[in-house]
């Protein structure tokens, strides 16, 4: 038995079946789009909680991050809001652990792919990054490598100590 169709054409029975498969396999995808959807918010929900929130060093850095390098007209609105006390970096830097953006303080974060990258020194001047004295830098330097000697005796285990320093006689 044929169809009419609103456009005038007519389903026969092998149409009629493939649009049924059709509409199943819609149906399929968006119930389990749904249920990705749900999981991909337990899971976040999950990581927030065990993450804890952000420590105040942490909402401090972001702070002078914003303050010392990306300040754009996104980042002002949003510290115009602190500043009248409708908000603050604490709030800010929540909603980014949590994903629970202000629109504006999204598109503020969102402005940051239009800022180039700091280099080290701009993220040390601007005390993003803490500043090492110059002896801590010395303590931080790795080991020289000691290379095996030639007179060193050489066995199948020894390879395994150090495969880079093994040479065959």
């Amino acid at each position: 038995m044929m169809r009419n169709q609103p456009d005038g054409g007519f389903f026969g029975p092998e149409m009629e079946r493939a649009d049924r498969e059709l509409d199943d396999r819609i149906d399929q995808a968006f119930s389990q789009a749904r249920e990705v959807r749900l999981k991909a918010g337990e899971i976040a929900q999950k990581v927030a909680e065990d993450s804890g929130p952000p420590t105040a060093e942490e909402v401090e850095r972001i702070r002078k991050f914003v303050l010392g390098h990306a300040l754009t007209d996104e980042w002002q609105r949003v510290i115009d809001l602190i500043n009248r006390g409708e908000l603050t970096w604490r709030e800010v830097v929540e909603g980014l652990a949590t994903g629970g953006l202000d629109h504006r303080v999204a598109a503020a974060f969102d402005s940051l792919s239009a800022i180039p990258p700091a280099d080290m020194e701009k993220l040390i001047e601007i005390g993003v990054l803490p500043t090492e004295p110059s002896g801590a830098q010395a303590e931080n330097k790795p080991e020289e490598r000691q290379s095996r000697r030639d007179n060193d005796e050489v066995d199948e285990e020894s390879y395994f100590d150090d495969p880079l320093s093994w040479r065959r006689s």
